[in-house]
């Protein structure tokens, strides 16, 4: 042991000596003086402090305080998320308490000034809230333009913004669909000054259906007319329709038009062909084969705007409108007013086991004739039915597609697997405009601390997913809607300041205590 120390002692002398010999220079330490380049710096004074940091304001950070409800999928982790507002927050306008409602779903977005106005239904407490934005996307004002207390309260679905710049006319309105105890479309002032969220704001020529969206095509794809493309969510009766309200009277004629139903005017011959309808004769989607071309024609409920909801069930019998399994939401390609003839539509499905013929969902695309919008060309483009039905899909995931969103280049499908399901969260996918190449985008976060039960169960869809990029200068950004239905809480019973959402008639009369999300997400294709 005495030997090894000394040996350890001696390797320390000799590496201390070797550093010190190989760092001097031959003219250092001459006369014990610091050598020639040891000069003390000049002065030695402290630099100049920096300035303190501060943060640039920005709409890309977090507003709310709940993290979004979203999980990008590893294909899209470019893609970033930011939650502007949920129920969970609390604001204080007018001297009085602020929330979002539960179950938001569609959504319009303005410019206004340097600002911005976001509406948004919110489908179970039967309202439509406006949110005031500033640049930064920070909420300065907030209001409910209905409440759940109006004399023909409805299940708020699907949205869309009427935009004069776009569609039409001399203003602006949100166009509010009602599926349920109500069956019209509601237009309402997304800019009115003085909400009256208890008025009557049924556009009657529309017509009664259960609907999920009134979408109105942009006023240059056929100049001087109007025309708004409607789904009917419903499969009792007549089942759903595809419906079309047409005036030639304007581009903003919400009055004087008529009304008309999807009919096909060709089918499968059931042996990889395509033959014409017979006559007086009523099909549906079993009809079709996917991914087949097949000319449709729409044809006219008469004096179908003073028909009872019933009453347009049996008119849609007489004409042998063609039948679909539940239609959900409407959209239109973007990129032109050219571009706005190809309209794509959901049909949510019925689930396995219940002998329909639309199991898992479908995607379709419309395409309208350029000069005639009472004809086109139809085609299932996407499909969930790859091991049921026909068999024939392509997205043996899908489950019960619900919202969706058409830029120029994609479909973005939205699920809503509360009825059914394949026993994953609810999915985006992302697929182009052929329905081919679908990849999931993201799914619905099922956040167990979140509910009352602290259930693991996959509960919760997506609301209206709406492309903001020209109006905000930020290209591929978008406003997200989610409804996380698991997420209940006591505090979020009446917050719309009607009566009828503390009464649901699907609730034993009991309150709707759902929350809401709307999330930001940045960088999203288009």
């Amino acid at each position: 042991m005495k030997k090894l120390l000394k040996f350890l002692l001696l390797f320390v002398a000799l590496t201390v000596t070797s550093v010190s010999v190989t760092s001097c220079d031959v003219e250092d330490g001459k006369d014990g003086k610091d050598g020639i380049n040891g000069v003390d710096g000049q002065n030695g004074q402290d630099g100049k402090d920096g300035d303190d940091l501060t943060l640039e304001p920005t709409m890309f950070e977090n507003k709310s305080n709940l993290k979004p409800l979203i999980a990008m999928s590893p294909q899209f982790n470019f893609v970033e998320t930011y939650s502007l507002v949920s129920s969970s927050d609390v604001f204080q306008f007018n001297g009085a308490d602020f929330r979002i409602g539960g179950g938001a779903d569609g959504a319009g977005f303005l410019k206004n000034g340097d600002g911005y106005e976001y509406v948004v239904n919110f489908e179970d407490h039967f309202a439509v809230a406006r949110l005031s934005l500033d640049e930064h996307f920070n909420i300065t004002n907030a209001t409910y333009l209905l409440n759940s207390s109006v004399a023909d309260f409805a299940r708020q679905c699907s949205g869309t913004m009427w935009e004069k710049e776009i569609h039409g006319g001399d203003k602006d309105l949100f166009l509010s669909a009602s599926e349920a105890f109500s069956y019209d479309v509601k237009g309402i002032d997304p800019l009115v000054e003085t909400p009256t969220p208890t008025a009557d704001f049924g556009l009657d020529a529309l017509g009664e259906f259960s609907w999920e969206n009134a979408t109105p095509l942009p006023k240059g794809t056929y100049a001087g007319k109007t025309v708004i493309i409607g789904g009917d969510d419903d499969s009792s009766d007549s089942e759903g329709q595809v419906t079309m309200y047409y005036s030639d009277a304007g581009d903003a004629d919400l009055t004087g038009g008529k009304i008309y139903v999807l009919k096909f005017k060709q089918i499968s011959d059931g042996a990889d062909g395509i033959q014409d309808v017979a006559a007086n004769t009523q099909y549906d989607e079993s009809n079709l084969d996917f991914q087949k071309e097949y000319d449709v024609e729409f044809v006219e409920i008469v004096d179908g705007k003073n028909l009872s909801k019933s009453e347009m069930e049996t008119a849609c019998n007489d004409v042998f409108a063609s039948q679909f399994m539940r239609v959900e939401d409407v959209d239109y390609q973007k990129g032109s007013d050219a571009n706005a003839v190809n309209v794509f539509f959901a049909v949510t499905g019925r689930g396995p086991g219940r002998g329909t013929y639309n199991d898992w969902g479908t995607i379709y695309k419309l395409v309208l004739d350029a000069s005639n919008p009472l004809r086109g060309k139809l085609t299932q483009v996407i499909s969930g039915n790859t091991d049921t039905n026909n068999m024939d899909g392509n997205l043996a995931d899908l489950q019960s597609p619900d919202n969706i969103c058409v830029t120029e280049h994609y479909i973005y499908t939205q699920e809503d697997p509360n009825s059914f399901s394949r026993g994953h969260s609810a999915y985006i996918y992302q697929s182009d405009l052929n329905g081919d190449n679908s990849r999931v985008v993201m799914e619905l976060v099922v956040r167990n601390d979140l509910a009352k039960d602290k259930s693991t169960g996959l509960s919760g869809e997506y609301g209206s997913l709406i492309d903001i990029s020209d109006k905000v200068g930020e290209p591929d950004t978008f406003m997200l809607a989610l409804q996380p239905h698991y997420w209940k809480n006591d505090d979020f019973a009446g917050v719309d300041g009607g009566t009828n959402s503390l009464t649901h008639p699907w609730l034993s009369n009991g309150p709707y205590l759902e929350g809401s999300q709307i999330v930001i997400l940045k960088g999203l294709p288009r």
